[in-house]
């Protein structure tokens, strides 16, 4: 691959990440072992991914489940940390058009080790928010040395 593809490729990849992240805005509050993190998002038509109609893709799902997850990892060192394993169960459908809340949290650090949970969310019939998607996560921060654990 030459230099002029890589950097087409470059270009495509960060043009699809943008497309897939608009209105990501991640807030992040204290948690006792860290931070937890809330993202409210709708939506645009780029990002309604259905492969089933009116259905979210869940693979799309997962993969917002994933960055947030992430996100809850960075404010408690400057050091990355990468998915170990994520654990999702889809509880109900997510409708393209709905509103989101993606959340997420720490429950337990060992050493190197951060085991979180989250949500993504829809509003109910009510109009209170509701579990579509559950997470259970470990995320792996490197050793000093680059060396995973």
């Amino acid at each position: 691959m030459n230099h002029s593809e890589r950097n087409s490729l470059e270009k495509s990849y960060d043009t699809t990440m943008r497309l897939l992240f608009i209105g990501y805005h991640p807030v992040f509050k204290s948690h006792p072992l860290g931070c937890e993190v809330e993202s409210l998002l709708e939506l645009s038509p780029e990002q309604q991914i259905c492969y089933y109609p009116d259905k979210l893709f869940g693979g799309y799902n997962a993969f917002l489940m994933d960055h947030i997850l992430a996100d809850c990892c960075k404010p408690t060192a400057d050091e990355p940390a990468f998915t170990a394993y994520l654990n999702t169960s889809f509880k109900r459908p997510v409708p393209p058009t709905a509103q989101v809340r993606l959340r997420a949290w720490p429950v337990k650090i060992d050493g190197g080790k951060i085991y979180l949970k989250g949500s993504l969310q829809i509003t109910g019939p009510c109009g209170k928010w509701i579990d579509a998607i559950s997470a259970d996560a470990l995320f792996i921060r490197p050793r000093s040395g680059g060396e995973i654990l």
